[in-house]
């Protein structure tokens, strides 16, 4: 399972979830951008829950490209 590791920062969990990601896309897996940002959500460790939150309710997640939703997590992170 996908998880964020202790120490870890967003450019590495990017790194590996677009990694995973881009070899299920050439495997024939399809996504949603709605559907890759809640994965990304989801698999966040409760340090982040606040920003989470946050972004859930601001936020259209359909809209929201997947490296704007990695780049407003770095602001956070920052």
């Amino acid at each position: 399972m996908f998880r964020t590791q202790k120490g870890e920062t967003v450019v590495d969990v990017q790194k590996r979830f677009t990694h995973i990601v881009n070899h299920l896309i050439s495997l024939g897996k399809t996504f949603e951008r709605e559907e890759l940002n809640i994965k990304i959500l989801k698999y966040l460790n409760r340090s982040w829950q606040p920003k989470v939150t946050a972004i859930s309710k601001s936020k259209d997640l359909t809209t929201l490209t997947t490296t704007s939703f990695f780049g407003k997590l770095r602001e956070h992170e920052l």
